[in-house]
């Protein structure tokens, strides 16, 4: 499950973090004085997961030379040594993720709509992590998220980010309770009547034999 929770993280960082142009043409160029949003929204199928909460750290500055745009290390990650020419690699969220475990971001709890919002935001590369998971729920692959990103040759201020909510631990399928057993009248023969019963058939028979001794003597 966490391998296919690392190539998920890797698709949609691939589809969220789109390397700025290497030669932005004069009418494409992102305006840096804008500033961003995030929002992250969990779901499972099509509901939302609510619950847990998210932090966001700032890791990658945008660069410019010459009218090639990429990203750079802030400074506050600048020690951690990894690169960014590749923001598909699939350990460079989960590595910077751990460097960031001392650090502070901004974060936020996950509503009942299963959606966290972060506004804004200064324009770079950003490392979403989930901090506290939902109930019931592993916690959420780390990832990146570009802001601003391009879309259809434009570049896209606001990012929408949708995640796939899992299950910390599958259900365990559950064995209808098997209906207790009738308890039924007992139909046993019983022995203890039968003395009593032959005693008073002997009792009525002495009766009937006395009555019918003095019947005849009178």
């Amino acid at each position: 499950m966490k391998q296919r929770k690392r190539i998920a993280a890797v698709l949609l960082a691939a589809v969220l973090v789109l390397a700025l142009p290497m030669r932005a043409q004069a009418h494409d160029v992102p305006d840096l004085s804008r500033k961003g949003s995030v929002t992250v929204t969990v779901r499972m199928g099509e509901a939302p997961v609510s619950g847990g909460s998210l932090t966001l750290y700032r890791v990658g500055d945008i660069a410019e030379d010459d009218g090639n745009y990429s990203f750079a290390l802030t400074e506050a990650f600048a020690a951690s040594g990894v690169s960014l020419d590749d923001l598909s690699a699939p350990e460079l969220a989960e590595t910077l993720a751990e460097y960031a475990e001392n650090m502070s971001g901004v974060t936020k709890t996950i509503g009942t709509d299963g959606s966290a919002a972060f506004t804004e935001l200064e324009l770079g590369l950003y490392l979403a992590v989930q901090t506290e998971a939902a109930p019931g729920y592993s916690k959420l692959t780390p990832f990146l998220v570009s802001v601003p990103y391009m879309e259809d040759g434009a570049y896209q201020y606001d990012v929408d980010a949708a995640v796939k909510g899992e299950l910390e631990k599958e259900p365990t399928p559950t064995e209808p309770e098997k209906p207790n057993d009738p308890t039924l009248p007992a139909t046993g023969q019983l022995n203890w009547p039968i003395p009593v019963l032959a005693a008073l058939g002997l009792l009525l028979f002495a009766i009937g034999w006395w009555l019918a001794a003095r019947k005849k003597n009178t």
